[in-house]
């Protein structure tokens, strides 16, 4: 089978560049050859395998035919196929379709517009409950294109809950690949550790929310330290929010680790007793759910290791936590204070919950994904 690709947001290097690199990194696997459109940084897919640890040596780069701003062309394209379809379809859709008719599959991550796609099989795959407001004339063509697509693949329940009111479409729920076994529990240390990218673009992470909070916590906790680790896109010396959170350290138990390998996110993940978590805070999840946590597999990932997970109560977060029994939910930085001190202080329930978090995290598997995955488009 020859299989084809495309990600708007792949240099981001988050979660959805993770799944769908997985998605790839599973059909070479099986067997497939793999095209991923592209024509960005050359040294994206080697920072990509050393980030999330997957194996793309065998993964094909060809020129991108959707272009760098993919909702932006498709909603141009809309308006001209319905005033003028003769010479739109000519002029931009045939060089796509010429392109695309020869794979058997394709695999589309959307970033709210709905694509053409031309391949035999196509998935189109939601990272982000959008929530559109479609004029009458896309809502006609967004059915045209529809036609094309066999399966929209969602994140989340969350998201699936959005995309489903705008999208009557054949939908599944795929939870993101965790690769569970990769991390395990190792000897722990009173840290309080958080993972996330160093930016405040769509769901933002609010690693500012977490350092007030501990500023305050510390005080009755002395001996433990807050661990602050993701991605930065920019340059650290360029990252406005960045410096404002170092600054905002000053003078307390915590340190920040700016684009740590995957080997070094295992070790802080393996040593941490207590995982913290803010996207989506202060957010109203019915108006804005872009700006929530849509799933969270970094959470995951700090269950799998033993860690006790601490999140807000919105988005995809609480399809993963069972409030109290493999971690807590909080609304307020009072109550994530609160529900911390009363666990750091009952190492009996502390360790039962280490324990219900690891098992827990055994469902978001990537011996799961993949076995959901091929079932869906083979």
């Amino acid at each position: 089978m020859k299989a084809g690709i495309y990600d708007p947001y792949l240099d981001t290097l988050g979660g959805g560049e993770r799944y769908c690199l997985t998605v790839a990194e599973i059909l070479i696997k099986n067997g497939h050859e793999v095209d991923l459109f592209w024509s960005g940084d050359k040294n994206l897919l080697q920072k990509a395998q050393d980030r999330f640890s997957l194996n793309l040596e065998h993964l094909n780069i060809v020129s991108d035919i959707f272009g760098s701003s993919p909702r932006h062309l498709e909603f141009i394209e809309d308006q001209e196929i319905f005033n003028h379809p003769t010479k739109t379809i000519t002029q931009k859709l045939l060089k796509r379709y010429q392109t695309l008719k020869d794979y058997d599959f394709f695999f589309y991550v959307s970033d709210g517009s709905i694509p053409f796609l031309f391949s035999k099989t196509n998935l189109l795959h939601f990272q982000v409950p959008f929530k559109e407001s479609f004029k009458f004339h896309q809502k006609i063509i967004n059915n045209l294109k529809s036609k094309f697509i066999r399966n929209v693949v969602c994140n989340s329940n969350f998201t699936a809950r959005f995309i489903k009111q705008y999208f009557n479409h054949n939908l599944a729920v795929l939870y993101p690949p965790v690769d569970v076994d990769k991390f395990n529990p190792g000897q722990k240390r009173n840290v309080i550790l958080s993972v996330g990218r160093f930016d405040n673009i769509l769901n933002a992470k609010k690693q500012d929310i977490l350092i007030k909070a501990f500023k305050k916590l510390s005080k009755k906790l002395p001996g433990w330290k807050l661990i602050l680790a993701g991605g930065s896109q920019k340059d650290p010396q360029d990252n406005s929010f960045l410096k404002e959170l170092i600054k905002l350290s000053q003078g307390f138990p915590i340190e920040i680790y700016v684009n740590p390998s995957f080997s070094d996110l295992k070790n802080l993940y393996s040593t941490a007793k207590i995982y913290w978590h803010a996207a989506g805070y202060a957010v109203n999840e019915n108006l804005h759910p872009e700006s929530t946590e849509h799933f969270g597999i970094s959470v995951v990932e700090a269950m799998a290791s033993g860690c006790v997970p601490f999140v807000v109560n919105k988005g995809g977060l609480p399809e993963i936590i069972t409030d109290g029994t493999d971690g807590f939910l909080w609304h307020t930085p009072k109550e994530l204070i609160s529900k911390t001190q009363n666990v750091v202080n009952n190492h009996q329930l502390l360790s039962q919950l280490s324990q219900n978090a690891q098992a827990k995290s055994a469902i978001f598997s990537k011996k799961q994904f993949e076995n959901k995955l091929l079932k869906i488009i083979l």
